[in-house]
C-alpha cells in the first residue's frame, strides 16, 4: 500500500500541529509553575510571621505575640524603605 504526497505531507503537517500544542501545554505550565514560586518567594516571610503570631496568641501566650507583631512590623517597615530605594524596578521586569 503506497501513499501518495499528499498523504505523506499531510500526516507529518498533522504531526507537526500535535508537536505545537504539546509545546503550548508545557509553556503554560512552565508560566504557572514560575508564578508559584514567585508567590511563594514574595509572600514566605509574611505568611510565617502571621502563623507564628497567631500561633503565640492561640497558646495564651498575648504578651509574646504582641511583641513578635511589633518586631515584625518594625522589619516590614524597614523592609518598605528598602524597596522604596528601586521605584519601577520590579514593574519594569514585568512589562
Amino acid at each position: 500500500m503506497m501513499m501518495t504526497g499528499k498523504a505523506v505531507a499531510r500526516r507529518l503537517q498533522m504531526r507537526c500541529r500535535r508537536g505545537a500544542v504539546m509545546m503550548e501545554y508545557v509553556v503554560i505550565a512552565v508560566l504557572i509553575a514560575v508564578a508559584c514560586v514567585i508567590a511563594v518567594v514574595v509572600f514566605n516571610r509574611s505568611i510565617i510571621r502571621s502563623s507564628d503570631v497567631a500561633a503565640k496568641a492561640a497558646t495564651g501566650r498575648g504578651v509574646r505575640a504582641g511583641e513578635a507583631a511589633q518586631i515584625y512590623q518594625a522589619d516590614t517597615e524597614a523592609d518598605i524603605k528598602e524597596a522604596e530605594k528601586f521605584p519601577g524596578k520590579l514593574s519594569d521586569a514585568v512589562d
